[in-house]
């Protein structure tokens, strides 16, 4: 019988504890020191380093791998474009990568790529027309002076592709065209602004001839 009031005392003791803390102690917060502890040391370094990351401003937008070699070869000095907090909370659900874009901006089969990088003070939009050809070529599209920050330089744009056949209004001539290729939009804050491929130059859309 004794036996028996003991395992009942037993388990009305444990009942009445309240839930499991982390340092194995009832009813009261676990210890922030013990906390500290048991997170292993690579899931620590893995919050620190996208701590850091997110307080430097350096999340960067990834690249496909044939586009971060060609500017590995062709543009050693530039390095891929960061954005400002404040662009990226403006960032449109239309933008899937506001960094680069790929399209056919020559009109052949052949796909393009187009992207932003910093060189120098200035944001510069480059296109590499035929990248799996042994003709690629890297033309320029535009230049837009970058944002100053914390002693680093940072974009305010945003890279859009305007597909082929878009019905597209040209504020000039007050009529709406259909886009023969693709084109390069550039958002800027609430300013778009359209480059097409003529004449082996990239212009503005409300330019051409």
């Amino acid at each position: 019988m004794k036996r028996y009031l003991l395992a009942i005392a037993g388990l009305l003791a444990l009942a009445s504890c309240g839930s499991d803390s982390a340092d194995g102690n009832y009813n009261r917060a676990a210890d922030d020191d013990l906390i500290e502890s048991q997170i292993d040391t690579e899931t620590k370094a893995s919050i620190d380093s996208v701590a850091r990351a997110t307080d430097e401003g350096a999340i960067l937008h990834p690249l496909p791998d044939t586009l971060t070699t060609l500017l590995q070869q062709r543009q050693p000095q530039a390095g891929v474009a960061v954005l400002t907090d404040q662009t990226m909370s403006n960032r449109t659900r239309q933008v899937d990568n506001p960094v680069y874009l790929r399209g056919n901006l020559n009109g052949n089969r052949n796909p393009d790529y187009a992207v932003q990088v910093l060189q120098n003070d200035s944001i510069h939009i480059l296109a590499f027309l035929d990248y799996g050809t042994p003709q690629v070529r890297e033309m320029k599209v535009a230049a837009y002076p970058s944002q100053q920050l914390n002693d680093r330089r940072y974009s305010n744009l945003q890279l859009k592709l305007a597909p082929q056949d878009s019905l597209v209004r040209n504020p000039r001539q007050q009529q709406f065209t259909n886009l023969k290729t693709d084109g390069v939009s550039v958002l800027d804050g609430n300013r778009t602004t359209l480059y097409l491929l003529q004449n082996n130059r990239f212009i503005p859309f409300d330019a051409q001839q």
